[in-house]
């Protein structure tokens, strides 16, 4: 029995880890121009003051590394920009970059309506599409603890660090863990804060929307204070996000089909009772009635049960009410079932119409229900920021710096969902109404079982989580000279986030499966309520209207506790070793400790196993402890030669240990001698030329919770299941030759109808099993900086690079159904490694029932992208008019596979909905010395199709047919024969603002208009096969603004 979706389908289980990232580079709008030899298309000028007294080259910790010299590409995010755009977060300002939205990013929006790691609300930066744990994330170059709720605490949340406090953003956009470690697989995010100007700074920011809902507003003020020998920075942060609903949106709403004909004409149902095409959302308020004897056809000609089969596709049908009023209201127009003609014959009580087996009756089924348009799409969130930093210097060379960061968030969703329970009919033994089996079900006759299913709005989370990170250190210089520097430092990350969840209770449910009689007067095991009765087949219960007495008994909220912290140290030391001819050999070594911690303890309902429809589990705890020794060199080779102006080679390594330890009994396992390198080069042929390039490993150890996960047991519904029906879903086109293929040779009948039994579901950690990821990275590129006399007062530069990532030893939690998907579509069903992860038929009584499931953390999977970055730079000096500055930015994505096992074939998901092949922007300002700037910026996402998988899977078949063929009088058609649009067209987001600085600088406001056309999220096919995930009738994928056209007005103040 369906349910409401809380992950992805498995074809966009792999959009969450896709896409790529690509060169990303925006310049402060006053920033002057760079002479030809030092122009750099990636690299930005640090304006005086922002970041210490030198550049900080995120890639190395060797002092002669610059960003001319780099054998790494890296890219700037300017938080100016990203205000002049219009967004005023930090994960809008990453997320939506073009280093980042080549791939589906982790958004409030996906997180609170789909099952991500961090828990709802949570956003997360993800590079390359390889996963959000596989991108590192610095502050001030040093790692971030990770932050968020439920067992799935890994990655830095972005909610922690609001924009206001960011100086600058640089991302390294390859692999880097022989210089930082665990993690950095993807890439390096660092974010610099700091670098303020002495005095007071004000900012107020708010963003609207042209249409009410998903509203922005933020105020920040920060105190600097520059002093002889240091500095110190005060900060404080608040920001209120509005929540947006599916209501909120026209074009979130009725999820309508959105289905042609082989004509190109929309063949979508139309629901009479509106008038409009019928919406295709979750059914609601059904009973789903189980044909045990073929009882479920209509009369016909030949009498009693001699017409139209109602279950055509199975064993099942939905029952539907006639309402007066209200939600599912009018009349439905469709036969009801005939009187029982025969012991064990169906009937149902007047009111109560069978839906779904041909088009009129599949017009009129409920499938859209006001509920639907309370769900939060962008969650209502408070966040709260405090910050310190500073440092002091004790002598000349001995430095003493530290940093104190207080966040918190708070969210809230609004949900809904379906439950349904299970009984008899009135008369399954033929001996009458009001026997012992139809205490609910008054007035159903016949040999069947039924399943109410009904709707509710309890089904709401929210989320408080405190973050707080401290950093204490000192640095300096070992040498007079200066040549030889030293920095050592501890630092100290707690995430404690709480989270609240309504429930349904188990043993309340339980008080009506299959109930037989009364149950007033007992009182339920685990919850303790005094027992009563809930109508389970009353339509009003159905359709959502319950009574506070019925939602007492029936819900509850609990509380769950997330705890993670880090507690690391590192010492480095960098210097010159000696002089060769071309230049100095620098070098740095270090080492570094780290210890990650997590408890998570589920609320209490969750932990006595009496939630309904949840997972019961117990407490993921555990800790690791990380050691490390690292080193770099970087080699001068040749200088100032023809065609040698500098040719520097350099390496790296670093030495991992890592011993992980449960917390419930001991036990631990280790991973050492872990090693990786990195070799690169740079060679700058003459001033405009340069060619750059690095090879290396990296590695990503096991999360805490993917090796402490405790034991989990959930109950999966047998409708998961392929096999069901397979016959029928054949002939409907929902169920692939494929995988009819495979269940007809695992024994199934074609007509198997499942059955309510649930399987059991088991999941845990994999400690002392799992291994350590690997990956390799190439990156190669050029750099252009020409300098032509026919453009005087103009700096052009561009640059190239191809990337190249490859991770091994994925670790992955397949899931259910995952796993039972992927063994019936293996396209080697006999050999199939994941058939060997559940057991069917150990059941007498249900002999082709799945029974149980094994889902564990293993190191299964394979990915791999790559693709080309390109960038260009124009900046024209226009004297007295000011300065014109065009950057464009383009990824073009070449590979993005994944190969779930060795033994899989390799699946791409390049260039399909939320793995486009390319994306760019094209940002243009002008900055006149008047102190009035405009900005015009156009984001692109490029057309994408999913059409190929959908053939692979139908055959070559680009249409589905939907017929009833079990008819007397022919096929009836249902949606008939229908072909899906499984394409988005190529996306443009145009963006607008003016900025003026008002008394020297000291003041500034920007007013504009993000999104200026009101481009919507692009619709596909709602029925499309699963290729697609959806939120509402919309492509579930962060590229696109679900908020709309919006204007946004900025004003800073500076005293």
């Amino acid at each position: 029995m369906p349910k409401k979706a809380s992950d992805f389908t498995k074809a966009n289980r792999y959009v969450l880890c896709a896409g790529a990232g690509l060169a990303a580079i925006a310049l402060s709008t006053g920033a002057a121009a760079q002479d030809a030899d030092e122009q750099d298309p990636t690299i930005v000028e640090t304006p005086e003051g922002d970041v210490a007294d030198a550049i900080v080259v995120t890639g190395s910790r060797i002092t002669s590394v610059t960003p001319f010299n780099s054998p790494d590409p890296i890219t700037i995010v300017s938080p100016e920009i990203a205000r002049q755009e219009g967004k005023l977060d930090l994960a809008s300002a990453l997320q939506s970059s073009p280093v980042a939205s080549g791939s589906t990013q982790i958004t409030s929006a996906l997180s609170s309506n789909f099952v991500t790691n961090g828990g709802p609300g949570a956003q997360t930066i993800d590079l390359r599409g390889l996963g959000p744990n596989r991108t590192l994330v610095l502050l001030n170059g040093r790692r971030a603890g990770p932050a968020g709720t439920r067992g799935a605490v890994s990655s830095f949340d972005l909610n922690v660090l609001p924009l206001s406090i960011v100086n600058d953003i640089q991302i390294l956009k390859t692999g880097a863990s022989s210089i930082y470690g665990s993690d950095a697989i993807a890439g390096v995010v660092n974010i610099f804060t700091g670098g303020r100007e002495d005095g007071l700074a004000v900012d107020f920011n708010v963003s609207m929307p042209f249409d009410s809902g998903g509203e922005e507003y933020r105020g920040s003020i920060a105190y600097t204070q520059n002093f002889s020998r240091g500095h110190i920075t005060i900060a404080a942060d608040y920001s209120h996000t509005n929540e947006l609903t599916r209501g909120d949106r026209g074009y979130l709403a009725c999820p309508e089909a959105n289905i042609f004909d082989e004509s190109g004409n929309r063949s979508d149902l139309i629901d009479p009772r509106t008038g409009q095409p019928h919406c295709e959302d979750l059914r609601w308020g059904h009973i789903w009635t189980y044909n045990l004897i073929d009882n479920l056809r209509l009369d016909g000609p030949g009498g009693a049960d001699t017409g139209t089969q109602t279950s055509p596709f199975g064993r099942t049908v939905l029952l539907q009410y006639q309402y007066a009023d209200g939600p599912g209201a009018g009349t439905l127009g469709i036969p009801a079932y005939g009187s029982p003609a025969y012991a064990g014959d169906f009937g149902a009580p007047a009111g109560w119409f069978p839906t779904g087996y041909d088009a009129a009756s599949m017009a009129v089924q409920n499938a859209y229900h006001p509920f639907v348009e309370d769900q939060t799409i962008i969650p209502e969130t408070d966040l709260y920021t405090g910050y310190v930093e500073g440092s002091f210097e004790i002598n000349d060379s001995v430095e003493l710096f530290g940093e104190f960061l207080f966040n918190r968030r708070e969210t809230y969703q609004n949900g809904w969902r379906q439950f349904w329970n299970f009984g008899y009919t009135g008369e399954l033994y033929g001996t009458g109404p009001g026997d012992s089996y139809n205490y609910w079900a008054d007035g159903f006759e016949g040999v069947n079982y039924l399943s109410p299913t009904a709707i509710t709005d309890q089904a709401d989370n929210s989320q408080t989580v405190d973050y707080y990170r401290g950093v204490a250190g000192v640095r300096g210089d070992l040498s007079s000279s200066g040549n030889w520097t030293y920095e050592a430092y501890i630092q100290y990350s707690r995430s404690d986030g709480r989270y609240r969840a309504q429930q349904i209770l188990q043993d309340a449910y339980d008080t009506g499966y299959f109930q037989t009689s009364s149950c007033v007067g007992q009182t339920t095991p685990v919850s303790g309520r005094q027992c009563i009765d809930i109508p389970w087949a009353d339509p009003e219960f159905l359709r959502g209207n319950l009574t506070a007495e019925q939602i007492a008994f029936l819900f509850d909220w609990e509380e769950g506790r997330t705890v993670y912290t880090q507690l690391s140290g590192e010492a480095v030391v960098a210097g010159e070793l000696f002089e060769l001819p071309a230049g100095p050999i620098g070098v740095a070594f270090g080492v570094a400790a780290r210890g990650d911690k997590i408890n998570d303890t589920p609320g209490e309902i969750t932990l006595a196993a009496n939630a309904w429809g949840a997972t019961a589990g117990g407490i993921t705890a555990g800790r690791t402890l990380t050691t490390e020794a690292f080193a770099e060199l970087n080699v001068p080779l040749l200088a100032d030669r023809p065609f040698f102006e500098d040719l520097t080679l350099s390496l790296a390594g670093r030495m991992t240990n890592v011993r992980a330890t449960r917390a419930s009994d001991g036990e631990w396992a280790e991973d050492r001698d872990n090693f990786t390198y990195k070799l690169g080069v740079n060679w700058s042929v003459t001033e405009w030329l340069r060619f750059r390039g690095s090879f290396g490993t990296s590695f990503r150890a096991p999360a805490l919770f993917e090796q402490f996960l405790a034991d989990e047991t959930s109950f999966v519904n047998q409708r998961i299941d392929p096999c069901i029906n397979w016959q029928g879903g054949l002939a409907a086109g929902t169920t692939s030759q494929r995988v009819a293929d495979n269940c007809a040779a695992d024994g199934i009948p074609g007509d198997y109808g499942g059955g309510g039994i649930t399987a059991t579901a088991f999941a845990s950690g994999g400690l002392g099993i799992l291994e350590a990821e690997t990956s390799e990275a190439l990156v190669v590129g050029m750099v252009l900086t020409p300098n032509f006399a026919f453009l005087p007062d103009t700096d052009i530069s561009f640059a190239v690079d191809y990337f190249d990532i490859k991770v091994d030893g994925e670790i992955s939690q397949l899931g259910a159904a995952t796993i039972l998907g992927g063994c019936y579509n293996s396209e080697d069903f006999a050999n199939e490694p994941l058939c060997n992860l559940f057991t069917r038929g150990q059941n007498a009584t249900a002999i082709y029932q799945i029974d149980e499931i094994y889902d564990q953390y293993i190191n299964i999977a394979s990915q791999r992208n790559s693709g080309i970055d390109g960038s260009l730079n124009i900046s024209h000096d226009l004297g007295g008019a000011g300065l014109l500055t065009l950057r464009a930015e383009a990824t073009w994505q070449l590979d993005d596979d994944f190969q779930l096992l060795p033994t899989s074939a390799v699946e791409s998901t390049n260039g399909e909905a939320g793995s486009p092949e390319w994306v760019g922007d094209i940002r243009a300002t002008w900055a006149h010395p008047s102190g009035l700037s405009a900005f015009y910026g156009i984001n692109i996402i490029a057309g994408t199709s999913n059409v190929e998988d959908f053939l692979e899977a139908t055959g070559g078949d680009p249409c589905l047919d939907s017929f009833n063929t079990d008819n007397p009088a022919g096929d009836l058609p249902i949606y008939g024969r229908y072909c899906p649009d499984l394409t988005t067209p190529t996306t443009f987001y145009h963006n607008f603002s003016l900025t003026q600085e008002i008394a020297d600088g000291r003041a500034a406001i920007t007013a504009g208009v993000s999104n200026i056309f009101n481009t919507r999220p692009p619709r596909v096919s709602v029925l499309n096969g699963g290729q697609i995930s959806l939120l509402g009738p919309v492509v579930a994928a962060s590229q696109y603004s679900f908020v709309g056209r919006r204007a946004f007005v900025n004003v800073s103040l500076n005293f």
